[in-house]
Parts: C-alpha cells; sequence; structure tokens
C-alpha cells in the first residue's frame, strides 16, 4: 500500500506562485540540457479534427528522481453545450526511485503556471533589460499568465497591448489586468493591423491557436524579443517563416522544436539547419550564449515540456504534504 496527494486548481494556485514556476521552469531546462532529464514521444489524438483533441506529454528527470506525464484534452463545445472548460487535465508524479505516485495534480492550472513561467523565462533571458512594451497576441487564460509572467521578470515594463481576433475577450482582458496589474498602461491592438503595434513592441508574445501566420517578420525592429507560445504541434503556426531566418533562435527542446514547434516550417523548407537553434538550458548552464546585442532579434520557441509540469507539480506536492493541502488517498 502506499499513500497518494491530490491538488485540485485552486489548491495548485494557493501552494505555487509564478516566481516559484519561474524557478521550477530552470531547474527542467537546466536538467534537460545537461542530460540529467528526458523526453518521450508526444501522444496526440484528434477525435474530430478542429473540434476535439487530446494529448500525452512525458518524461523522466533522473537529476530529481521523478518521473510522470499530462494528459490533456481540448473539447470545443464543452463550454457552450455543456457547462464544462474547453480544456481539461491532470499531472501525474511518480518517484522514479521507489516507482509509486507521489500524487495526482490538476492540469489546467499548472499548465497556465508553468508556460507562463517559460514565456517569463524566455523575456529574462533574452530580452532587453530595458524592455518598456510588450505586445501579447492571445486575450484568453494563456495570455493572462504570459503578462503575469512578463511582469515577474521585467521590472521596466510599462505598456502592455493585448490582441485576438474576439473583441469582447480583449476588452475583458483589458479590465481584468488592469485591476491585478495597475501600474501598467494596457490598450488593446485591432487584430487586422497589427504592423504598428508590433514594432513599437520590445517583448511580442504569441500564444494562440493559430494554424497560420498571422505577424509579419518586417513588423519586427531591431531589438526585439519574441515569445512563441502556442505552437505545440504541427498543424499550428503564428509567425511569418522569414523571422525564424532572420532572428536568434533558442528554443526549450531542439528536437521537439523541430519536429512541431514554431520554427519547424522554416526548417523543413531549408530556411534554416538544426545548428541554428540553441536550447535556453544551455544558455542559462552558461555553454552557449544568448543576446548578442541591443539590435538583436531573439526568438523563443516554446513547445512545452513535461517535465516542467512534472517538477513545477512537484513543489506543489511537497508543500501540500508540508501544510496539510489537498485529499490523501491510500491506493
Amino acid at each position: 500500500m502506499y499513500r497518494m496527494r491530490v491538488l485540485n486548481a485552486a489548491q495548485v494556485g494557493s501552494l505555487v506562485s509564478m516566481a516559484d514556476a519561474v524557478d521550477c521552469v530552470e531547474r527542467a531546462y537546466r536538467l534537460y540540457s545537461d542530460g540529467q532529464a528526458s523526453l518521450w514521444p508526444t501522444i496526440y489524438h484528434d477525435f474530430e479534427a478542429g473540434r476535439r483533441d487530446m494529448d500525452i506529454k512525458s518524461g523522466h528527470m533522473e537529476g530529481a528522481g521523478l518521473f510522470g506525464l499530462k494528459v490533456v484534452s481540448w473539447v470545443a463545445d464543452n463550454p457552450l453545450l455543456r457547462g464544462l472548460p474547453a480544456l481539461a487535465g491532470l499531472v501525474l508524479v511518480m518517484s522514479s526511485e521507489r516507482g509509486v505516485p507521489l500524487g495526482i495534480v490538476d492540469g489546467m492550472a499548472l499548465t497556465n503556471l508553468r508556460t507562463g513561467a517559460a514565456g517569463a523565462l524566455g523575456a529574462r533571458t533574452l530580452a532587453r533589460r530595458d524592455s518598456r512594451r510588450a505586445l501579447i497576441a492571445g486575450a484568453g487564460a494563456q495570455g493572462r499568465a504570459q503578462l503575469e509572467g512578463l511582469v515577474e521578470v521585467l521590472p521596466e515594463l510599462k505598456e502592455v497591448a493585448v490582441t485576438s481576433p474576439d473583441e469582447r475577450m480583449n476588452g475583458l482582458y483589458v479590465e481584468e489586468m488592469r485591476s491585478r496589474f495597475p501600474r501598467l498602461l494596457l490598450s488593446v491592438a485591432p487584430w487586422g493591423a497589427l504592423a504598428e503595434a508590433v514594432s513599437e513592441a520590445d517583448v511580442v508574445v504569441t500564444c494562440t491557436p493559430a494554424r497560420e501566420p498571422f505577424i509579419d517578420a518586417d513588423w519586427v525592429r531591431p531589438g526585439t524579443h519574441v515569445n512563441a507560445i502556442g505552437a505545440d504541434s504541427k498543424d499550428k503556426g503564428e509567425l511569418d517563416e522569414a523571422l525564424a531566418a532572420r532572428a536568434s533562435l533558442f528554443v526549450d527542446s531542439r528536437a521537439q522544436t523541430l519536429d512541431h514547434g514554431e520554427v519547424r516550417r522554416a526548417f523543413e523548407r531549408g530556411l534554416i539547419g538544426p545548428d541554428a537553434v540553441t536550447e535556453i538550458g544551455a544558455v542559462l548552464l552558461g555553454r552557449a550564449a544568448g543576446r548578442r546585442s541591443d539590435d538583436d532579434v531573439t526568438l523563443f520557441d516554446s513547445t512545452g515540456m513535461a517535465l516542467q509540469d512534472i517538477v513545477t507539480a512537484d513543489l506543489a506536492l511537497r508543500r501540500a504534504e508540508e501544510r496539510g493541502v489537498g485529499v490523501v488517498v491510500d491506493m
């Protein structure tokens, strides 16, 4: 018999802050690029193309004594037809030493945290330190998490524009984020006319489910940093392929990004080679250079790694044990 702890979304939020998540994601990147962690092939399945799908991401962190997986499903009609969230999922964390489950954690709260933290780490590592203006493409939960992450790591950030095809969502985003971050000047950038907003931004974040590029390489001025968050499967893409050819490229996992990341199309069309891509973990370890100058255009392609979920969930579970939070199940 063994005991396993279960944490819901609210409990995850009370146990792990964005700053904590940034530290966890940095640890995951370092271990992965140091050969102390590995990713297993992602399982992806369309139940109904464009309406219902699922994926399973998994991995092993020998350097942390952990392995585990995250399963996430997406059902577009859930909110309208069933009153359920479109996205749902769970993270299972296991001990690689004892081979037993340590706990199950709500997957969506964790995903929002660790993906926001991944964007934060990309900006902290690669953006100019004096970055004052950001553009966030995506007005959903991840757009909110990305802003929270930027606020955590960019002390000079003053102005943020949000954009998406849904004007109602844009308005709700600005209203909510103004109340959370009153020091920021928040605005809406028109989805159909993004050239000006992109050219004015020091940091551009894309976190949409777009399947065709909506940001042109010519709009991105020298010195800009771009966090590409949305493309986590082969059918997605947010950026003009020419941007990948022009920018200094950084990724969470070289293998993943060349298979199904934002820069995959540029790679397949011969615009870049595999050596053009640097893992951010190598930069954090001091084994590779990051931004080369204030005029350098940097692009961080975050495909998402199960390691991020596993290490962040492990922190939540350890704190939950210390504080007596969650439900403990005797298995």
